[in-house]
């Protein structure tokens, strides 16, 4: 996460979403996206994520190594949105993509 501080610390937070409980999602201008999920079930939407177009490594469950992820992948369209999803059991319950985690 240090590194995902280090590439989105002069942006803004834009594109907020929550379910009015314990899942949150947001962008970081156009240089990260982050989602949360505390919830005791499932976060399974597709969000916003501000980033281009392209597939990018969860720098949270793996690491980038070439062109390949190591954790989950996420796919961005055309418009920025990505089908999000953060199981209950997952250790972490975040997820969180930049720029240069972009595969």
């Amino acid at each position: 996460m240090v590194g995902f501080r280090n590439i989105a610390s002069s942006t803004t937070v834009q594109n907020w979403w929550d379910n009015g409980s314990n899942q949150i999602a947001f962008c970081r201008g156009n240089k990260g996206f982050i989602a949360l999920n505390n919830d005791n079930y499932d976060l399974n939407t597709t969000l916003q994520t501000c980033l281009p177009a392209g597939t990018y490594c969860d720098i949270i469950s793996g690491e980038k190594t070439g062109s390949s992820c190591t954790g989950k992948s996420i796919v961005v369209g055309s418009d920025g949105r990505a089908h999000i999803s953060i199981g209950q059991n997952e250790d972490d319950g975040v997820l969180a993509i930049h720029v240069e985690s972009k595969l």
